[in-house]
């Protein structure tokens, strides 16, 4: 079974698609969909989306694990992040994923013990998770895989 993981946002959305097998998640890729911050939001959201359904024809996952919206100060950017995220459930729905959205802090303690880890503890256990030479550099990305590693543990399969 093929999972991917969302960690959305408009300038960078982390992505982690996992292979799940009888043993441990297997990670077979990871990165980031970034954007031009000069680039108007509307093109911003069609490269996201284009470059999201790449992943979805090459891997084809049974599930997309993404992560719900938290509370967020700046009203304009949760708007945008919400504007993005339903292009990408919308794309995944449309590719047959079953769709999850675990909140951030239900990801940090299943994937840290802890429910208000730092970006620091989250990029350290992805390397450990995943057996990684070195830990991601953003932390979008080591949240993607937090994200896609809870979603392999969940009772639907």
């Amino acid at each position: 079974m093929i999972i991917i993981g969302i960690d959305p946002g408009y300038e960078r959305c982390g992505f982690a698609v996992l292979e799940k097998t009888k043993n441990e998640p297997k990670l077979l890729t990871f990165g980031v969909i970034k954007t031009k911050a000069q680039d108007n939001f509307i093109f911003r959201q069609s490269e996201i989306a284009d470059d999201f359904q790449s992943l979805l024809d090459k891997y084809n996952p049974e599930v997309l694990a993404i992560e719900d919206l938290f509370f967020v100060q700046n009203v304009t950017t949760g708007l945008k992040v919400a504007q993005v995220r339903g292009v990408l459930t919308h794309l995944a729905h449309q590719s047959g994923c079953t769709v999850l959205e675990p909140k951030p802090t239900e990801i940090k303690k299943f994937f840290t013990g802890n429910g208000k880890a730092d970006k620091t503890a989250m990029k350290q256990m992805a390397k450990t998770t995943f057996k990684l030479k070195e830990s991601p550099k953003l932390d979008d990305t080591a949240d993607a895989m937090a994200i896609a590693y809870w979603a392999s543990f969940e009772k639907l399969f």
